[in-house]
């Protein structure tokens, strides 16, 4: 207990601040650890605690043996949490543990069977004309020709796969961590993973990718514009074009009507298919050619035109090819 004392008393530690946290303490009393911090922000906000063990570099979940203000519906004001090190952690030794306290974004932590949970948003089946008219502006040759595609009810993750995800997918499995750009894990959507990546963890978790038809179905969400918004689209609705110049933590725009967010904008999300020109004839659950050269993207990105953010655009990209501009998301039966 002394050794676990000093080491959490005289670190240097760094903390990484949220927009609206700010002026944030620590201190021991007795067997805990006190932080104090002052939160600014218009509306009760969710309030967490993170411990790294290697500088900062990268984060565990949420700590859990925390009271006070933590958790939900925490009013801004000068604020007061306590962390129980002992009853949660009471091995912990180290000299590069930082702590963070950081403003949730969405993300729901509760964990089953050793795996991090997923939101899911329930699909209805149906039928709908995948790719675009030859008058929508902006229209891509691949993207016809427009032809009618029934599918089986299914389940699509609400958000896309976020780094606190996939890091505890690497911390049970022992792979490496990928690069966050300097922008941030936690809530932020996982990059630099290329499609094996994004299909290893999608079986771990029981799941599997979103086929490109899946994909559009659920990004339109009944509409048939251009972008599930309407006609156009604009920067308080989705992340593009560079307007903010990284990633966003998921959630940060208003969902599509059947609740999915950043469906457009934010990461481009690999799909299971090979990327391949379209028949026009009818097809019930398609899953795409049997081989190529490319997976299918979607979506558009942070970094991406508007037009590449329309819910028919289609591109493809190398398998191995990892970027800060591809993520994914989870599909699981109804």
């Amino acid at each position: 207990m002394k050794h676990l004392i000093f080491i959490l008393l005289f670190l240097p530690l760094t903390w990484a601040k949220a927009q609206s946290v700010s002026r944030v303490e620590m201190s021991q009393e007795g067997k805990t650890l006190v932080v104090e911090y002052v939160l600014e922000a218009s509306e009760p906000q969710e309030i967490l605690l993170y411990l790294s063990h290697d500088g900062g570099k990268t984060f565990s979940k949420p700590l859990e043996k925390v009271s006070g203000d933590v958790g939900k519906g925490i009013v801004p004001g000068n604020k007061r949490m306590v962390w129980n090190v002992l009853e949660e952690l009471p091995e912990l030794v180290g000299d590069n543990v930082v702590f963070m306290v950081e403003i949730a974004e969405g993300l729901i932590w509760e964990a089953k069977n050793g795996r991090p949970a997923v939101e899911w948003v329930s699909i209805p089946a149906g039928t709908f004309t995948m790719g675009s008219p030859s008058y929508e502006t902006d229209r891509g040759s691949d993207e016809g020709p427009q032809h009618s595609v029934s599918l089986s009810g299914f389940k699509m993750s609400k958000y896309e796969v976020t780094f606190a995800q996939y890091d505890a997918f690497c911390g049970a499995t022992g792979r490496q961590k990928p690069d966050d750009n300097g922008w941030g894990r936690g809530n932020r959507p996982v990059i630099n993973i290329d499609w094996s990546d994004a299909t290893a963890f999608a079986q771990w978790m029981g799941c599997r990718l979103p086929t490109e038809a899946e994909w559009e179905y659920a990004c339109r969400a009944g509409t048939t514009k251009p972008y599930h918004t309407g006609s156009s689209l604009n920067s308080r609705q989705a992340n593009f074009n560079r307007n903010v110049g990284e990633t966003k933590p998921v959630g940060s725009y208003a969902p599509n009507a059947w609740g999915l967010d950043d469906m457009h904008g934010n990461v481009y999300e690999w799909c299971s298919d090979w990327y391949a020109d379209y028949s026009g004839s009818a097809q019930t659950n398609p899953k795409g050619p049997s081989s190529g050269s490319f997976r299918v993207l979607r979506g558009g990105s942070w970094l991406n035109h508007r037009r590449n953010c329309r819910s028919a655009y289609r591109t493809g990209n190398v398998p191995s090819n990892r970027h800060g501009f591809i993520g994914f998301r989870l599909v699981v039966p109804s």
